[in-house]
């Protein structure tokens, strides 16, 4: 069984589709949101991967609700990091 310690902070990946003529400015606002530390154009069936770190659940909830919010980000699948 895996125990997490309070400390452990919430880091997700994002991965998202777009419109592929918006990719560029879709991935400058992804960067451009607070706890999106990394962020990246890439080839497969997805269009950007974001990487997302927050301090706490609810945070990267918070964070993760803003990618999905935007504008011409079609759909998005969250990998939560667990170790």
């Amino acid at each position: 069984m895996m125990v997490f310690e309070r400390s452990f902070m919430s880091l997700v990946y994002v991965l998202m589709n777009t419109e592929p003529s918006l990719m560029e400015s879709v991935l400058k606002e992804i960067k451009a949101i607070k706890g999106v530390i990394e962020a990246y154009m890439v080839y497969g069936t997805y269009d950007i991967c974001a990487k997302v770190k927050a301090e706490d659940p609810l945070e990267l909830k918070a964070i993760v609700q803003k990618i999905r919010s935007k504008d011409n980000v079609m759909n998005t699948l969250t990998l939560m990091v667990v170790q």
